[in-house]
């Protein structure tokens, strides 16, 4: 990283414009909707030093980057202070320097003054605060940083009902490298520019901010002021990190979650030891059955771990339902809310909070509310230290659209793309339908996972076998039977017998 990136970097978290948090208390919803455990807020250069050096870091950019423009405007409502700001600092560049004007566009329109005079052609000037644009007039937007670019798009209908324009670029301070809300997986940075026409320029990216604060970590355990008073602890600073980094691996664009991987490994979260095994669905109707259920069972060799369902934890509640299978083994529990990931994405965070204090190791997510919600429940659950299997089909009839139902055959296996982007390598297959695990695998591994996990349902009473599937599911394969073990007269047996098939 260069010096000036580090000065900035280090100016920003001075004066406490750039904050990180440890816990998930302090955490930031961005305009997008995402929770997020850092963020970036240029309100904070609010007084004359610190909006001097944020003009100055603008108009730097600007001027490296060699832009051709005739005006600023900068994006409600932060960028207003940087129009002003960066017009200052490109007017003290030395040899350098231009003298550009700035604009920014009003809530209401001005209707005293001037204004009052205006016939219709001018109305512009009743909508904006500095030197309004001339018809044709080359606009460079200003805002602070570039999310899912929400409020990027806001403004640009605002603009263009204003009159005829160019907008050749935006300049952002900082470029979160986040992808957009769609299911494509594409940066927000590229979709606005597709979208838009309009280049985006950042003066520092989030590969800088993690590359900065992992470097400071190394070398000195916490990050100081100037003064040498300390300023993030070290067990915050590498909290805060291990946040940030998983945040990325969720919601970061390729070059991100690649930056991620370099610096801190893949995440391939290993729930089941064994690479093979028999997974019990506990979907018993009494704490008692199930207590039974794990006691026969938990010595058998082949047996990997339990599924437990909604019955048995709304029935009971989580806590009691852990306490009572941890008296007799300490292989994962694994939570299946038939199913979770169809809410709003922000119910993540709670969700997954009451998994992780409940004594629940892993989570099984069926993200059918959208791209949004997936992302958001799988990286609060990695936030909270749960490991997570993200699930797209399902072992009935009549769910995919190939098969009569609701669900397209495409949607579903985007919930496995999004998943596999996000670093999840363990997932939930069909195991009756043997050819959608074969697609599904396929999928999968293009997405750069090269040893699923999978986790398959659909034995003994929905008519798989768990041979056939175990086939074309590969090296890493978990059979969940649920009928074919707590009916049986002898469970220990059943679950011998079962395992024997892998």
């Amino acid at each position: 990283m260069d010096e000036q990136k580090e000065r900035f970097i280090s100016y920003l978290l001075t004066t406490g414009a750039l904050a990180v948090f440890d816990d998930l208390k302090d955490d930031r919803t961005l305009k997008s909707g995402r929770i997020s455990p850092w963020f970036v807020n240029m309100g904070d250069f609010n007084d004359g030093k610190s909006t001097n050096v944020l003009g100055n870091a603008y108009a730097t950019k600007i001027i490296e980057s060699g832009l051709k423009f005739d005006t600023l405007y900068g994006i409600p409502e932060k960028g207003v202070a940087l129009a002003i700001a960066t017009s200052m600092g490109l007017a003290n560049q030395g040899d350098k320097s231009i003298n550009v004007p700035w604009f920014f566009t009003r809530k209401d329109e001005k209707s005293h003054g001037e204004a009052s005079k205006l016939g219709p052609d001018e109305r512009i000037k009743k909508l904006t605060v500095g030197r309004a644009p001339e018809k044709g007039a080359k606009i460079l937007q200003l805002d602070d940083v570039m999310a899912a670019g929400t409020a990027k798009y806001d403004a640009r209908k605002e603009l263009e009902s204003l009159g005829d324009f160019n907008y050749p670029y935006l300049v952002i301070a900082l470029d979160r490298q986040e992808v957009g809300t769609s299911a494509s997986g594409e940066s927000a940075i590229d979709q606005y520019e597709k979208k838009t026409g309009t280049k985006v320029i950042s003066a520092l990216s989030a590969e800088d901010v993690l590359d900065y604060l992992n470097t400071n970590f190394k070398k000195n355990g916490n990050i100081v002021y100037a003064s040498g008073e300390e300023f993030i602890s070290e067990a915050k600073l590498g909290r805060s990190i291990e946040r940030i980094s998983n945040y990325l691996r969720v919601y970061g664009t390729e070059s991100a979650r690649n930056f991620v991987v370099d610096k801190f490994g893949k995440l391939e979260q290993t729930i089941i030891s064994r690479d093979r095994s028999v997974v019990p669905a506990c979907d018993v109707s009494s704490i008692e059955e199930f207590e039974k259920l794990v006691e026969q069972t938990a010595g058998v060799e082949g047996i990997g771990g339990y599924k437990i369902g909604f019955e048995l934890g709304l029935g009971y509640g989580l806590p009691k339902v852990a306490e009572t299978a941890r008296k007799h083994t300490d292989k994962p529990l694994i939570y299946d809310h038939q199913k979770a990931g169809t809410d709003i994405p922000a119910t993540g965070k709670n969700f997954a909070r009451v998994l992780k204090n409940s004594g629940i190791d892993t989570v099984i997510l069926f993200p059918q509310a959208g791209p949004e919600t997936e992302r958001a429940w799988i990286y609060h659950a990695l936030d909270a230290g749960l490991k997570v299997i993200v699930g797209g089909r399902m072992t009935h009839p009549s769910y995919a659209v190939s098969e009569g139902g609701f669900i397209t055959d495409e949607g579903a296996l985007d919930m496995y793309r999004i998943a596999a982007r996000a670093g999840v390598n363990n997932f939930v297959v069909p195991g009756n339908k043997p050819d959608v695990i074969k697609t599904v695998r396929e999928v999968i591994e293009a997405e750069g996972v090269k040893k699923p996990v999978f986790y398959a349902p659909g034995f003994i009473a929905q008519g798989g076998k768990i041979s056939d599937a175990a086939k074309v599911a590969g090296d890493y394969f978990h059979g969940i039977v649920g009928t074919g073990i707590y009916v049986a007269p002898d469970m220990k047996v059943a679950a011998t017998e079962l395992t024997s098939q892998l």
